[in-house]
């Protein structure tokens, strides 16, 4: 099927938007995040034009991520059907999660919320600005929870299907599946209470996922076109 014209014009797109997620994952992990210590800097955080551009950033990324997978799953679904299937449905509640995480940032928190805090003229309208605001953490924690569950797994089954395949999709695959047992490890230190997971979850995260998460979204993008230049010589 990706022998047809518009079969490879997908696997394009998939593999330039895994080229795009490459550099939004190394944005969101090198890019500085604004100081503020107090609740009264983080409510003028939405004048903060670093903090707003990370926002629209990690609404964007998974979208150019998600693209790139099902690209993926477009040329291994029918060697690995249940890897792939459980994988895309993962990686899809992971993506519409986070967007919909970003989308109550953006909107509601920076656009509504703290701008009406800010211009409130009584004590009453003020408390109840700043409670919403406060309520903002929680909700958006509890996309969070979601976030690093649907991409923990999905990562994971993707993984799986790419560790059967030969040479690069194999390292491809192995990379995916750290990446896939990190990202649950993350899960259950945060919401399952497993303080043991600590040291290790956190030296991943210093020394090996801000290089290793990039690099893969490269290789998969590379993959992909290797894939299409196959279809073009046979």
């Amino acid at each position: 099927m990706y022998k047809s014209k518009n079969g490879r014009l997908f696997l394009k797109i998939a593999a330039i938007c895994s080229f795009a997620g490459a550099l939004t994952t190394a944005l969101l992990i090198f890019l500085p995040n604004p100081e503020a210590p107090d609740f009264e800097s983080r409510v003028m955080l939405f004048e903060n034009s670093l903090y707003l551009t990370k926002l629209w950033i990690l609404f964007l990324h998974p979208q150019l991520n998600l693209i790139a997978s099902l690209g993926v799953a477009f040329l291994l679904l029918k060697k690995y059907p249940w890897q792939i299937i459980l994988g895309t449905l993962f990686l899809l509640i992971w993506a519409l999660t986070e967007m919909s995480q970003q989308a109550l940032l953006i909107d509601a928190l920076n656009q509504i919320w703290r701008p009406g805090y800010m211009a409130a003229a009584g004590e009453a309208d003020k408390t109840a600005y700043e409670t919403l605001i406060q309520a903002a953490n929680g909700i958006s924690d509890s996309k969070y929870f979601l976030v690093i569950y649907g991409f923990g797994l999905g990562s994971l089954f993707f993984g799986l299907a790419f560790i059967r395949e030969e040479g690069f999709g194999k390292w491809i695959g192995w990379a995916l599946v750290f990446i896939g047992l990190l990202s649950l490890s993350s899960f259950g230190r945060y919401y399952l209470g497993l303080s043991f997971l600590n040291p290790p979850v956190n030296f991943s995260y210093t020394y090996i996922y801000p290089y290793l998460q990039p690099l893969v979204r490269i290789a998969i993008g590379l993959w992909i076109f290797k894939a299409i230049m196959r279809s073009q010589d046979s």
